[in-house]
């Protein structure tokens, strides 16, 4: 997907000076420097010669052309929130100029900078999570961002669904399943049903009543509405797992919004590092201490 994504130029200059096979994020920014991360780890890229590889406004303007079939127009919701989905699961966050209609948002223009997020699956990342998938509870996993949250839900997802559980993906920006035509790319395990959807809280109600769901996931919960859902859901009698950007489950709960996810939330899954986990605090437990 990346040849296809990026300009032949950009893309040569990458890959020879990068293993393909590593990148987590490419950065392109108009007269910048182009970065790109190995692993979550960032520095920049050379050509042959040495040099810093520049991107331009033309560089820029390809990808988007690429990334959106040649139809700025169809993704307008999409760049309203900042991004676009790819196909193989790449998200593209996007920086410009906000076109305002009626008082919002509408969509973006005179795009100045890309993130490109390459998703990786790895089988195994998430092994320490395999006894409280045998004693499943509500679930969250936090880390800042870029520290590898969607693959381990991912992989967490993959090990739930091959212990029987109907999981149902909640995958609002296709990153966790990478579907092409409706079908995931990757494997996220054998009991496993996924929603392609814009709106998440629509997401949520179909699941709950057509599929009959043991588990929702879902990536990246944001604000009180989405908590208020995933209590509801909680409430139905069925299971969630989902990730959320915080330092610690202790920073996550002083919050006022995110403190609401404590009634409900019983597993609370840290992250160090790329991709490992660090600490599982269960409330359970320090209940009966």
């Amino acid at each position: 997907m990346l040849r296809d994504l990026l300009p032949e130029r950009i893309f040569n200059i990458l890959t020879a000076d990068k293993n393909e096979d590593k990148l987590t994020e490419i950065r392109m920014r108009v007269n910048k420097p182009l970065t790109a991360a190995e692993y979550g780890v960032y520095s920049t890229v050379f050509d042959r010669d040495g040099h810093a590889c520049k991107t331009d406004k033309q560089d820029i303007d390809h990808v988007l052309a690429v990334a959106t079939k040649h139809s700025v127009y169809s993704v307008n919701s999409q760049l309203a929130g900042g991004y676009l989905s790819c196909d193989d699961g790449i998200r593209i966050g996007v920086s410009g100029e906000g076109v305002y209609k009626n008082g919002r948002l509408f969509t973006l223009k005179n795009v100045n900078s890309l993130c490109i997020r390459i998703p990786r699956q790895i089988f195994g990342c998430a092994s320490a999570l395999n006894p409280i998938a045998d004693d499943f509870d509500n679930t969250v996993i936090i880390s800042p961002p870029g520290m590898g949250k969607t693959t381990i839900l991912r992989e967490f997802v993959r090990i739930l669904s091959n212990k029987g559980k109907n999981v149902v993906v909640i995958d609002e920006r296709n990153e966790l399943s990478a579907s092409v035509n409706g079908v995931p790319s990757f494997d996220l395990g054998k009991n496993t049903d996924v929603l392609l959807v814009s709106d998440k809280k629509s997401g949520y109600e179909g699941a709950v009543r057509a599929l009959r769901p043991d588990v929702i996931a879902t990536d990246e919960i944001f604000g009180k509405d989405e908590i208020d859902c995933l209590a509801d859901i909680s409430r139905s009698g069925v299971k969630i797992v989902a990730t959320v950007h915080a330092k610690d489950a202790l920073s996550l709960l002083k919050d006022k919004t995110y403190r609401a996810l404590a009634p409900f939330v019983r597993y609370y899954v840290q992250l160090e590092g790329i991709g490992k986990v660090s600490t599982i605090v269960d409330k359970e437990r320090i209940k009966s201490c």
